[in-house]
């Protein structure tokens, strides 16, 4: 039996529209003969993404957006379906699926982020969906910052034009602006006539300076090498501070006076010959008794000298009595017909 005309176009038309259909799935990355995953995600906010953007892992693309609807339920949310060509591939649960930016034209892709749980999604299952900022989200937020502050800068720019015109408008006439530059110019011409005399000061005494810079550091060195001998001298002194602090100073002072008080009494009744000590210092009986003993000492040694033998009964060998006066019997003389100098006195 043959068939129809009409049934053999039927058949071929058929098998053409699959081949198309097959055909622009495969252009689109899906392929029909393999087995395929797929996955559902939610987002509040989509942003442009559209069905067969690509989905991709690692750079590599390994899906596309098969579909995206609003849910169902009518919260306002959007369902976004991929569908993935490595049906061998594990997905664990926490793998997020992020929109962003495939191109600097604004078109959208999804980036599979996987996540480390070691519970793996199944077919049909709901991953978290997250949105990335685009480029051009990512520069207007960089812009927004720095919009506001030029707005700053420029407001405070007008406000300090704004007051020098006020500064500038408060002058009476031309002359008083003159004077205000001229005194402004005498000051930095003296602020640089300081400058140079400083500079002049620090050449011409640079070595002495440096002098005082060694010396201070020598000092400074000084003092941290002698650091531990410093602490024990100022702990010593505290120590003997606290000592002294603790002494019964009142009674000691008192003990004082009271020894001053006895000295000045005994010296005054030394002044007033009071005493032994009294008596010697105020009377000069002392003295004359011990002049008068050493000049008869003295007249006793001359006589024993001038006559011997009336004081030794045997002669000295080689020794001879004087047959001059002895100071002694020269004053028993004067004594009896008066001094030579009385007599030259009458």
């Amino acid at each position: 039996m043959k068939a129809s005309k009409e049934f053999i176009i039927g058949v071929v038309v058929v098998l053409t529209i699959a081949v198309l259909y097959m055909g622009v799935n495969y252009l689109k990355g899906v392929n029909l003969l393999s087995k395929q995953l797929k996955f559902y995600s939610r987002y509040e906010n989509v942003a442009g993404l559209t069905a067969s953007n690509p989905v991709v892992l690692n750079g590599f693309k390994i899906g596309i957006v098969s579909d995206v609807g609003m849910n169902p339920n009518g919260d306002g949310s959007v369902i976004v379906e991929v569908m993935l060509n490595d049906s061998k591939l594990k997905v664990p649960i926490d793998t997020k699926l992020e929109i962003f930016d495939a191109d600097l034209f604004g078109g959208k892709a999804i980036r599979i982020a996987l996540g480390d749980s070691e519970v793996l999604a199944n077919d049909g299952d709901y991953l978290a969906g997250v949105v990335s900022l685009g480029l051009t989200e990512t520069i207007k937020q960089e812009i927004e910052p720095l919009k506001k502050k030029t707005g700053d800068l420029f407001a405070g720019i007008d406000s300090v034009i704004n007051s020098l015109n006020a500064v500038l408008g408060s002058a009476n006439d031309k002359d008083g602006m003159t004077a205000v530059f001229a005194s402004l110019k005498n000051t930095l011409r003296n602020l640089e006539s300081t400058t140079f005399k400083v500079d002049n000061l620090l050449a011409s005494n640079g070595g002495k300076i440096s002098e005082i810079v060694s010396n201070v550091e020598s000092i400074s060195k000084n003092l941290k090498d002698n650091n531990v001998p410093l602490t024990n001298a100022i702990k010593n002194f505290s120590s003997l501070s606290d000592t002294l602090a603790k002494l019964e100073l009142a009674t000691t002072i008192l003990k004082v006076n009271k020894a001053m008080e006895s000295t000045n009494t005994l010296l005054a009744g030394i002044n007033e010959g009071q005493g032994t000590l009294g008596k010697l210092a105020t009377t000069d009986s002392l003295h004359h008794e011990l002049m008068n003993a050493s000049h008869s000492l003295d007249l006793l040694l001359d006589d024993m000298r001038m006559h011997p033998n009336r004081y030794v009964n045997f002669s000295l060998i080689g020794r001879k009595n004087n047959d001059g006066l002895s100071k002694k019997e020269k004053e028993e003389v004067e004594e009896i017909i008066g001094s030579p100098k009385k007599i030259r006195d009458n």
